[in-house]
This record gives structure tokens, sequence and C-alpha cells, in this order.
């Protein structure tokens, strides 16, 4: 009796069809999710205003002055709460768990031009290698993602 139960599970999971879930990696698993490295690259990258490949302190100024400016909805130089919490649903919305939000770092209910750029110049600094004021191609390079070496028996001596 328990051998026909365990066959008929056996035959009921065969039957089942294929398993279907989340596209699967390159190794089989779930994909990864971007490294911090991975968005910081993206991040930089959304500043290049003529698409060349490399970003420019004034590339990544003008960019952050045209998305203040896009963000300060009643234009008076500051963005309140208001128009934080608007950004915040914008970018939540766009982007799920992985936006970034704005932060009104010094609790003073308004986020000033400074405030809103410092994340943004920060990274800009911190990714400039060479404090040449702009971010080349080197600098904006990923690492190869490591290729997991699988181990091989030789093949059987044929010789007999």
């Amino acid at each position: 009796m328990l051998v026909t139960v365990a066959a008929l599970v056996v035959l009921a999971a065969a039957c089942a069809g294929p398993r279907r879930g989340p596209p699967l990696g390159a190794m089989g698993g779930p994909p990864r999710p971007p490294s911090e490295l991975e968005q910081n690259v993206r991040f930089m990258l959304s500043f290049d205003g003529n698409s060349d490949g490399t970003v420019t302190r004034d590339e990544l100024e003008a960019a952050l002055h045209r998305q203040f400016d896009a963000v300060d909805t009643n234009h008076d130089g500051r963005i309140d709460l208001q128009e934080m919490q608007a950004e915040n649903d914008r970018r939540f919305r766009a982007a799920g768990t992985g936006a970034s939000p704005l932060i009104d770092w010094n609790r003073n209910n308004v986020i000033d031009f400074e405030e809103f750029a410092s994340t943004a110049r920060s990274m800009f600094a911190e990714m400039d290698k060479d404090m040449d004021g702009k971010l080349d191609q080197t600098e904006l390079r990923l690492p190869r993602p490591r290729v997991p070496v699988v181990m091989r028996e030789p093949p059987p001596d044929r010789r007999r």
C-alpha cells in the first residue's frame, strides 16, 4: 500500500507539467540583482548629456539643475514636503524598493539644491579616481563577471 501511494505521488508530480517561476540566471538560479557598483555606474551614466560614454562635472551639474527644477513644481527654489513626497512616490513607482528617496538631511522641512545634489556629487567624486572632473570609460567600467570553472573528469583512456 505504501509503495502504491509513493508511486501515485511521483506520477502526480511528473504529470504536473514543467515548473514555472522567475527566469533563471546564467547558472540556473534566479537572476542576481545588480551590484552597488552597477547601480552607481548606471546612475552616473544617466547624467551623460551627449551620450559619449563620459560624464563631465558640467553634465552632472546641468542634469541635476534640470531634475531639481522638475521636482520644484512651484519654482520657489526649494523642494517642500509635498514636492518631496510626490517625487519619492514617482521614484518608487519607477524603480520599486531600489529607488533612492529624497531626504531632508538637515531636517528643516525643505530640500535646497545643495541637499538635492549632495548624493550625486559625492558619488561622482568617489568614482573620479584620477580627479580630472570627468568619469571616462575606464572609471565607468564594470568588472567582468566571474564564471565558475567546472571541473571535468579526464576522458577515459581508450587504449586497451
